[in-house]
């Protein structure tokens, strides 16, 4: 009789087993794998909370490092990995550059996008202009800022940068526009970071930290004089110390919002809207047909100078 029950209730660990495997699977088919939540750049993790879709977070850098070195698409370790084109293309071009299987592309076409951003206190914006010898209502360029940078204004405090760390979803994005306003162009490659760009280059990014716009308002201009940050981020600007003034560099970059999933795999359709949604009330925009961005591998090099230098 013992025997019949331990059979009984190996079948019925069986049984309960299979259904927890159904449970977190795909339909009705047991041998279908357990849903893996979407893998969200950690300053992108409000979006997917707001969307509602299950997810973890993780910083958009330690994500692309482990693919880089992933020998298997399992290595994601979730459905689809949110974060922005620039941290796509380092991945791909990585990968490719070291002669690694192309595991990983980006999956169907962007789902929002942003501009960036350099805000400044408007009357430091002014003496800024005068400092570089532009026109006061001209728009505020990276170049102006890091020839500054450090220099003591007229209100009496020294010109202070901040800006997203460069591992972030958004900060690496940030860090390109202000290569890209160094130089005076977008079609530029690692080759052209000679000396005097990498001192101007430091100036920029030995101010990263966590939240740019919020140190910014909290702190007031004896602080931070400018920050760099996504667009959709600093549409609505209010600080008790000042006005704020939103600035678009030239040229133009673009954080596009992707997901990038194994070579082979689907996204399901309500989870793209679901975020798209969430992206969309967080203040981005539809995607404008091209990020402006250097090529994986000069996004590379970008991240490693920004790196050294915070």
């Amino acid at each position: 009789m013992r025997r019949v029950f331990a059979a009984l209730a190996a079948v019925a660990m069986v049984v309960g087993a299979l259904a927890l495997r159904a449970s977190l699977g795909d339909g009705d088919d047991p041998a279908a794998p357990p849903s893996s939540p979407v893998l969200c750049a950690a300053d992108l993790a409000a979006i997917c909370e707001e969307a509602g879709i299950g997810s973890r977070a993780e910083p958009a850098g330690a994500t692309a490092d482990r693919l880089v070195a992933a020998t298997s698409a399992d290595e994601l370790e979730a459905a689809a990995w949110l974060t922005t084109s620039a941290w796509a293309s380092l991945v791909v071009d990585e990968r490719a550059r070291l002669g690694r299987e192309p595991l990983f592309a980006v999956v169907g076409a962007p789902l929002a996008s942003s501009g960036v951003a350099a805000v400044a206190w408007s009357d430091r914006q002014a003496q800024l202009a005068q400092r570089c010898g532009q026109p006061a209502d001209a728009e505020l360029g990276w170049r102006c800022v890091a020839e500054a940078a450090g220099a003591t204004l007229a209100a009496g405090d020294r010109v202070r940068v901040a800006i997203p760390d460069v591992d972030s979803a958004a900060g690496l994005v940030v860090a390109a526009s202000q290569a890209a306003g160094l130089l005076g162009r977008a079609d530029f490659a690692s080759n052209d970071f000679d000396g005097a760009f990498r001192t101007l280059a430091t100036g920029l990014a030995d101010g990263q930290t966590a939240d740019p716009l919020r140190q910014m308002r909290g702190e007031g201009p004896g602080q931070v004089t400018v920050a760099g940050a996504l667009l959709a981020g600093a549409r609505t600007l209010t600080s008790s110390f000042g006005t704020l003034q939103v600035n678009v560099p030239d040229p133009a970059v673009r954080a596009d919002v992707v997901l990038v999933a194994a070579r082979s795999a689907g996204i399901d359709d309500r989870h793209r809207a679901q975020l798209a949604g969430a992206l969309r009330a967080a203040g981005f925009e539809d995607p404008a047909g091209g990020d402006g961005l250097p090529a994986g591998g000069v996004l590379a090099a970008i991240r490693t100078l920004w790196a050294e230098a915070r």
